[in-house]
């Protein structure tokens, strides 16, 4: 089960477009949203795509014990609940992106046609502009500079 949790609705309707099985909109009561939606465990996987304080102590709030999360967003310092971790033996994981082998093979399947990316293509004259969409949430999926 994929839950996908947003504070932009065109998020959650791309996110909906891609498969998710629900979409919760983080309007302060998501934590309970996936709570429910677990069956009160909390979600087995965690993927912070945000990475600062609020989301990541709602991300670890919504893994289950012995659950990952995972911090992929480049954020601000965070601090974590070192006890409550300790006695719920959740796991912290740090993650890029992927291995190089994994790019590139996911580069394949898209130049195949056989993966749906979401692009927003910008000229190199226009990275600052695309700097400005994606600090205002103003990209879905990824943004593309194009010599």
């Amino acid at each position: 089960t994929i839950i996908v949790v947003d504070i932009n609705d065109n998020a959650l309707e791309l996110a909906g477009k891609g498969g998710a099985d629900h979409l919760v909109k983080a309007d302060g009561s998501e934590v309970d949203a996936v709570k429910l939606l677990t069956n009160g465990l909390g979600a087995e996987a965690v993927i912070d795509f945000v990475g600062e304080k609020g989301t990541t102590k709602k991300g670890l709030d919504m893994t289950r014990p012995m659950g990952s999360y995972y911090i992929v967003g480049y954020g601000e310092d965070i601090q974590i609940p070192t006890v409550d971790m300790i006695i719920t033996e959740r796991n912290i994981i740090g993650n890029l992106v992927g291995t190089w082998a994994e790019l590139t093979e996911l580069m394949a399947l898209a130049d195949r046609g056989l993966v749906d990316l979401e692009t927003r293509h910008y000229s190199l004259s226009e990275a600052n502009q695309a700097l400005l969409d994606l600090h205002h949430g103003k990209i879905q999926g990824r943004a593309v500079l194009v010599p």
